[in-house]
């Protein structure tokens, strides 16, 4: 189901895969008030997801760190999807957390760059390559980790403005401080 016109898609986080990493993403993007399209190839996964998410919102609720309709609205906000085409044609921002792996993230930046609407940007939680080396839509892929409530946006020498625009503004609903890192630069933090 495509964004209605009433809809910003770029209010929308697609979440590729829904193992640990994913489901953290999915409840923080929630949380942070963007709806939120979990995508995994198997079905029990996303079963399995939605029940942890649920339940760690009701933990944050218990805890006292979530209002509880804040934490109902939020999980309301997840919809599922079991194809990767589905959940990219949904959104313009596009989490991907697939294995750490050289290949397999080329591989996934191939189908993105392939299947996302124009001007999508792709956020990855990639380590294992350099970004510069990712796929044609370089301009539009960010590094973006998550180590408690920060965050690091890591961009390459052809990562886009408006890239880095995009994880800056996803980063501030979602994390209390981030720092920008661009290869062969400093940290930058705010």
């Amino acid at each position: 189901m495509a964004p209605s016109n009433a809809e910003n898609a770029s209010e929308i986080i697609a979440v590729i895969g829904a193992g640990r990493v994913g489901r953290e993403l999915a409840r923080r993007a929630a949380v942070a008030g963007f709806r939120v399209v979990l995508e995994d190839l198997i079905p029990i996964s996303l079963e399995v997801a939605r029940r942890e998410i649920r339940q760690s919102l009701d933990d944050a609720v218990t805890s006292g760190v979530l209002d509880q309709a804040v934490a109902r609205e939020a999980f309301a906000r997840i919809e599922c999807a079991i194809s990767i085409e589905d959940a990219a044609r949904r959104a313009h921002i596009v989490m991907e957390t697939g294995p750490d792996e050289q290949e397999s993230k080329l591989e996934m930046f191939c189908l993105l760059d392939r299947i996302c609407l124009p001007g999508t940007v792709i956020v990855s939680n990639c380590h294992a390559i350099d970004l510069s080396d990712t796929a044609a839509k370089a301009e539009s892929i960010v590094g973006m980790y998550f180590t408690g409530d920060q965050a690091e946006i890591h961009c390459s020498a052809f990562t886009g403005a408006r890239s880095l625009a995009v994880a800056v503004h996803v980063a501030e609903r979602m994390v209390s401080s981030y720092h920008i890192t661009r290869d062969g630069d400093s940290a930058a933090t705010a």
